[in-house]
């Protein structure tokens, strides 16, 4: 959520000529969500399968994550080069803003599936002992 929030800031104060000190918060609060997120998710991923699995879902767990950000990124080009251009700082603008409020909107809609999945479950003992 940190994160959608930091970039959905950038989005609201983006405009040409403007000056660097504004971005500094806004980027600590998305860094921070990100920063928090990805230990939280790699644990959770490698603590829902046994022992014996945690390096092929290590390995799909990086895999899928590198997919998720080649798609987001895709997201934004298209969606920047659908409202912008390069051409000025207006077009610019005109293109960063909506491609940062479809990446906030990615970052959310990500926060609201992993409140939605359900909690770890407990095993019985005598099962747990049994898979290790």
């Amino acid at each position: 959520m940190l994160q959608a929030a930091g970039i959905a800031w950038i989005g609201w104060i983006a405009a040409p000529g403007l000056p660097f000190v504004y971005l500094v918060a806004p980027l600590v609060i998305a860094g921070a969500g990100v920063s928090a997120a990805m230990p939280a998710v790699q644990n959770a991923i490698l603590g829902a399968v046994a022992r014996t699995e945690v390096g092929k879902a290590s390995g799909i767990f990086n895999m899928v994550r590198f997919l998720g950000g080649v798609f987001g990124i895709a997201v934004a080009v298209a969606v920047f080069s659908a409202n912008g251009g390069i051409g000025s700082p207006e077009a610019f603008t005109a293109g960063f803003v909506p491609a940062l409020a479809i990446s906030a909107a990615l970052s959310l809609l990500a926060t609201i599936v992993g409140v939605a999945l359900p909690g770890r479950r407990e095993l019985p003992l005598a099962a747990a002992k049994q898979q290790a």
